[in-house]
């Protein structure tokens, strides 16, 4: 673990060396992690490869370069190391990560090959098929080289023009098992690491891409705050407003039962109903008027039936002769005192 007053006390160069050592080491954490079955199997070098000779010297492309100008940018390319620089051997070593595997093989160099401690560096890999581990221990095959050696050979590539992706060695006996050396070269110190700015540019990429998804998330909860806020704000204003519907609503019922109850109790309507249904020759001396009753008193022409007439208007519930109070007879024709219940609905135009 680092302090923080190491970090403090770092400058840029080794504070980036951590931290990018932090990253491989979390990302190789993840790695691992996976299931073995989603991971992809390793596969040979593709696209062009350089060659290193017996004798140290490197051909590309069946010919060996000429040296880079000075300045000139040099062509990442994949470049394999001759079988003599290399000393391999098969061992059983605990099935581990990647990075685990590179870091108990370098402890244990000196007893699984004859190089002295902190002269060679070297690579290793499970075998293929080494599925049947014993005692937790797997077939492995490792291969070194000295630190001495493989820097020069790297120094030399850089000179032809070439930024080696990798420092790869083949096994002769073992068919597709390919070694990759950089790696342990870069971390013994010895060399300059190749910048690559891929992983600068991917990060980059998956920055803006959490940026971006943080500012939608960001705006669609800012818009449905928004939209609360306004529903807030026009809850009182809707609720105004159905009271006043209720309000309007009740009122106009109260008036059409308003008008309704003057329709079947308006006196003025039932003396103009009553004048139009009297038959021709009749007239009314008294017309007496309550909510609930009519009487009418007055003189008829011989032979007609008011009781008939004001019947047919369907306003009356039932129509009396009331003999109460008899009405002298005159020359105007006979006389009639009638007492009807006013209890239906005047009949609408047109039935």
């Amino acid at each position: 673990m680092i302090r923080a007053g190491t970090l403090l006390n770092m400058d840029m160069t080794s504070l980036g060396a951590a931290l990018r050592e932090g990253w491989d080491w979390w990302t190789g954490e993840l790695a691992q992690m996976v299931p073995d079955r989603w991971k992809a199997r390793p596969q040979s070098l593709t696209g062009p490869v350089a060659i290193f000779d017996a004798d140290g010297v490197l051909h590309y492309d069946g010919a060996a370069p000429y040296p880079a100008e000075p300045g000139a940018r040099r062509r990442l390319i994949h470049v394999m190391l001759p079988d003599g620089v290399v000393i391999a051997t098969r061992t059983l070593l605990p099935r581990l990560a990647q990075r685990d595997l590179a870091r108990v093989v370098s402890l244990e160099l000196d007893r699984l090959l004859p190089f002295p401690p902190g002269v060679a560096i070297a690579a290793a890999r499970p075998l293929p098929g080494a599925d049947g581990a014993q005692n937790g221990r797997v077939p492995t095959l490792v291969a070194a080289m000295p630190i001495a050696r493989a820097a020069a050979l790297l120094e030399t590539a850089r000179e032809a023009g070439v930024e080696p992706l990798s420092l790869s060695w083949q096994s002769p006996d073992v068919d597709g098992v390919t070694l990759d050396l950089l790696p342990a070269l870069v971390a013994s110190g010895q060399i300059v690491p190749r910048r690559d700015g891929r992983r600068f540019w991917w990060g980059m990429v998956a920055a803006l891409f959490v940026i971006n998804l943080g500012v939608m998330i960001w705006r669609d909860v800012a818009a449905t705050n928004a939209f609360a806020e306004e529903v807030a704000a026009s809850q009182a204003t809707s609720t105004a407003a159905r009271a006043l519907a209720g309000r309007i609503a009740q009122e106009a019922g109260l008036r059409k039962a308003l008008v309704a109850e003057r329709d079947a109790h308006d006196p003025l309507a039932l003396l103009a109903l009553t004048t139009v249904t009297l038959p021709e020759g009749a007239w009314v001396q008294r017309f007496t008027w309550t909510p609930k009753t009519l009487r009418l008193t007055g003189y008829k022409a011989a032979g007609s039936d008011i009781q008939s007439a004001l019947r047919r208007t369907g306003r009356f519930a039932s129509i009396q002769t009331s003999v109460s109070d008899p009405t002298a007879e005159s020359g105007g024709g006979q006389p009639f005192d009638l007492s009807a219940t006013l209890g239906l609905t005047p009949a609408k135009e047109g039935q």
